[in-house]
């Protein structure tokens, strides 16, 4: 069993309570405790919490999303989030992994913040968690350390078949989209050309700010809450990489 040592850090997206995240932060500590990690954990607030005004965090988020990989130096959230990162390092020497969880415009922040760290430090990238975050070009070099979930409808109508319908409106926001080669003289647009290598569609009662409820009447049929749902989806990725 591992026992080094692991930073997570859960980052908030638009005007959000500031415990919102609280209890799916101790949930996924308890399971990484139990696999022999010392982890501290922690929230951050990128783009501020609900005592901060609406309209200067979109435009802070919006800002951001719109960043080209080479600029991601002037990352608003990205920023604030690195200059908390290492303002709360573990500071003993002890080495180990940097976990960042984004929900919503926070995910942008997680993405642009585990860039900074890579072009800074080398080694191995940060791991990246992104629930219900607006699409936008993920750096190719971060690609396959960093996992994409979306809510999607805890059941198909009867007599359905195919893919679960998408439930969170603000993953419709944005692109993956790019130009590439792909071998040919001229480049041509893709769809997903920078997106994720991992995605996954979490069956969830409600929407976009549902992923970590705990209560009724967020749970299913089969005694299954959004939370734990969220935390599973995450944990099976998760545990294959630390």
């Amino acid at each position: 069993m591992e026992s080094d040592h692991i930073s997570l850090y859960l980052m908030s997206g638009l005007a959000t309570a500031p415990h919102f995240l609280d209890g799916f932060r101790s949930a996924l500590q308890g399971m990484l405790e139990k696999r022999g990690h010392h982890v501290h954990s922690e929230l951050l607030f990128p783009y501020g919490d609900w005592s901060r005004r609406v309209l200067p965090q979109l435009r802070e988020i919006g800002l951001d999303m719109r960043l080209g990989v080479s600029r991601y130096t002037r990352s608003i959230g990205g920023k604030r989030a690195l200059e908390a990162i290492d303002a709360r390092s573990f500071k003993d020497g002890s080495t180990g992994r940097t976990i960042l969880v984004g929900h919503s415009g926070g995910g942008v922040a997680a993405v642009h913040a585990a860039r900074l760290l890579l072009e800074r430090d080398g080694g191995e990238p940060c791991l990246v968690i992104l629930i219900g975050v607006p699409k936008f070009r993920i750096p190719l070099e971060l690609r396959n350390s960093v996992l994409y979930l979306y809510a999607v409808g805890d059941r198909l109508p009867a007599g359905k078949q195919g893919p679960a319908k998408l439930a969170d409106a603000i993953c419709r926001l944005g692109s993956f989209g790019g130009w590439a080669r792909d071998g040919r003289m001229l480049p041509a647009w893709r769809m997903n050309h920078y997106a994720p290598e991992a995605t996954c569609g979490v069956p969830i009662i409600g929407g976009h700010p549902d992923y970590f409820r705990e209560q009724p009447p967020y749970i299913n049929s089969h005694g299954l809450s959004n939370g734990w749902l969220t935390l599973h989806a995450v944990w099976s990725w998760l545990e294959e990489r630390i």
